[in-house]
């Protein structure tokens, strides 16, 4: 059976088997869970009635997880439709769920890697000027880089989901200020043993000054001394050597699938 999540629990049984995207499926569920109209994550129950399968779909992209086994039938026609609509974009999914979705459409694949770190990192105190969660629209001036041409569709919803996660302490937005915000980072979701650190970006014209790794570290220490581990995703190999740099580790695979089509012989 498939069904719109409606108990928070449910999620712990992805959690346990991908931390990082356990804790953005469970920072969108508390955010969202009183408004059913902006919750989008769905649950596929087995027999005994246990979370099997989890798919997180926005309007242009979809996290389809089944760490227990390949996804049912119900799951894989629902994702289906989904993506055979045309607006689906990206699929972030695990290895269960890649091999049935090659079956059913073409498209480009890129392994991406997940990275953890379990314990805190050496930083100078009070090195920069930092703000906790106070100007959000100083926040998105930064973080708006990160969505290119979409920057004006998306920014009233990244405010609702950020403002929304921060006042049910999901979320925390750390900015860092050079006489204006240059640099931001975001814990964006918390389970009970970790937590995703996600829109870690500074403005072209300051980076390489440290700013990145330093609100990196605050995120990762907090998680830690909350006791759960800190696990993020590399945008790319540089920015991965950055992450190796203050200790993450690089643990977990996941596929990034993009320029999807139905394969010619099922249409």
């Amino acid at each position: 059976m498939i069904k719109l999540i409606d108990d928070i629990d449910l999620l712990d049984r992805l959690s346990e088997k991908e931390p990082y995207f356990g804790s953005l499926f469970t920072a969108a569920a508390v955010s969202f869970f009183d408004d059913p109209e902006l919750l989008s994550i769905w649950i596929e129950l087995d027999e005994k009635g246990r979370a099997h399968s989890f798919l997180n779909a926005s309007s242009d992209s979809i996290m389809l997880f089944s760490p227990y086994g390949l996804p049912g039938t119900e799951m894989v026609m629902f994702a289906t439709n989904l993506i055979s609509g045309g607006s689906i974009k990206n699929i972030e999914c695990d290895e269960n769920c890649f091999g049935v979705l090659k079956n059913l459409f073409d498209f480009d694949n890129e392994d991406a890697v997940q990275m953890v770190q379990k314990n805190r990192i050496d930083t100078q105190k009070n090195a920069f000027e930092v703000h906790y969660f106070e100007n959000f629209d100083d926040a998105w001036e930064v973080t708006k880089t990160l969505f290119a041409d979409e920057a004006d569709s998306v920014k009233d919803f990244w405010k609702l989901k950020i403002v929304r996660g921060v006042l049910k302490n999901q979320s925390t937005l750390l900015t860092l200020h050079d006489k204006v915000a240059v640099s931001t980072a975001c814990i964006r979701g918390r389970t009970k043993n970790a937590g995703a650190i996600t829109s870690v970006v500074t403005l072209p014209e300051h980076r390489h000054r440290g700013y990145a790794s330093y609100l990196t570290a605050l995120c990762s220490n907090m998680l830690v001394d909350e006791g759960r581990e800190a696990w993020l995703v590399p945008a790319n190999t540089d920015v991965r050597k950055m992450y190796e740099k203050l200790g993450f580790t690089a643990v977990k695979k996941y596929h990034y699938l993009y320029n999807i089509k139905e394969k010619e012989d099922i249409k």
